[in-house]
């Protein structure tokens, strides 16, 4: 028995032993969020300045920016082009803005592209609703996408390269190659918008009309099919840059046009066109990319792909009385291989 009172001394004196000892133990290591960074009051320690007034990134240059904070935040550094609207918007969780966490090479967030233009760059940090910080710089070259092959890009007007398909008549006078708003990239756009008729006729159904586009369209006379990267259905995208205008009622139905009879024309009738739908229920410029096999489309297809196609649809059976006017712009058809296309 007095044994085993010893031995249970001895286990408690131990124990104690190295209680203390972990407690004596000094532990710098952070555990958690820095609680200043968490509740410490903000300040603004270094303003924000640029590495330089201007950029050409065409010519490979790049742009940082730098400014400091007194604690790590997470700060958000949007620019603007004061011509087209373009954005690009960098973003990072710490106490200074430097050329390791803040440099831009001409690439854009939101679309459309940048262009030659002024920027506003506006440092903000969302925590601190009351601060900002602001400077401008003038791009004077632009970020060039070397992605893939252009199929169209809608800047060159090439004659019988642009088929515009409004059969029922009920296409805006507006819609064909335009740049009354600004393009996604370049100088023109591709529109087609209309109201579909409901009179009751014949042309009272979805079809508003069609754009058909051929290899030619780009400047290049000699071209029958596409150049395509690869015409393997599964590694080609096809990417197309487009402007919805957050209508309900409006389908987009875009189609590879194949050399079906090897005429090396377009046959209309004979030719089969290998087709998806969607619905750009959204505002602004965006890039839809699509594979090759998501059309349908063989490697035998692609091989012979004599033109794109997009059709304009309305949703009738959703629409409204009257209807309403449907529509959307393209611009900037390109085919990449492995990858989407990104402006990022």
């Amino acid at each position: 028995m007095l044994k085993k009172k010893i031995d249970m001394r001895l286990f408690l004196a131990i124990a104690l032993t190295a209680i203390i000892a972990s407690c004596e133990h000094d532990n710098t290591d952070p555990v958690g969020p820095n609680l200043f960074d968490r509740f410490g009051p903000f300040e603004y320690l270094d303003s924000l300045q640029t590495s330089s007034a201007t950029v050409d990134f065409s010519a490979g240059e790049t742009i940082s920016f730098t400014a400091g904070f007194n604690k790590n935040v997470p700060w958000v550094l949007t620019i603007t082009g004061q011509t087209t609207g373009a954005v690009k918007t960098i973003t990072d969780f710490s106490d200074v803005l430097s050329a390791g966490n803040s440099t831009w090479n001409g690439s854009t967030t939101e679309l459309p592209l940048f262009t030659n233009e002024m920027c506003m760059v506006v440092l903000s940090v969302p925590e601190e609703t009351e601060f900002a910080d602001t400077l401008m710089i003038d791009v004077t070259g632009t970020q060039s996408l070397d992605a893939g092959i252009v199929a169209c890009d809608f800047d060159t007007f090439v004659v019988n390269g642009i088929q515009l398909g409004d059969f029922e008549f009920e296409l805006t006078s507006a819609s064909g190659r335009n740049n009354d708003i600004t393009p996604a990239q370049g100088s023109h756009f591709f529109r087609l918008e209309g109201t579909d008729n409901e009179s009751g006729g014949a042309t009272d159904n979805f079809f508003v009309g069609l754009a058909r586009i051929f290899p030619t369209a780009n400047g290049n006379p000699d071209l029958t099919y596409f150049e395509l990267p690869t015409t393997v259905p599964e590694q080609v995208y096809l990417n197309v840059f487009l402007n919805g205008r957050m209508s309900p009622f409006t389908r987009i139905v875009l189609g590879l046009i194949i050399d079906t009879n090897n005429s090396g024309t377009f046959d209309e009738g004979t030719d089969e066109i290998r087709s998806l739908e969607f619905d750009p229920f959204y505002s602004g410029w965006r890039i839809e990319s699509f594979l090759g096999s998501d059309f349908g489309a063989s490697q035998a297809d692609l091989e012979r792909l004599i033109g794109i196609e997009a059709a304009l649809i309305s949703l009738n059976n959703l629409q409204p009385s009257p209807r309403e006017q449907v529509g959307f712009e393209m611009d900037y058809i390109v085919f990449t291989p492995n990858l989407p296309l990104t402006t990022e």
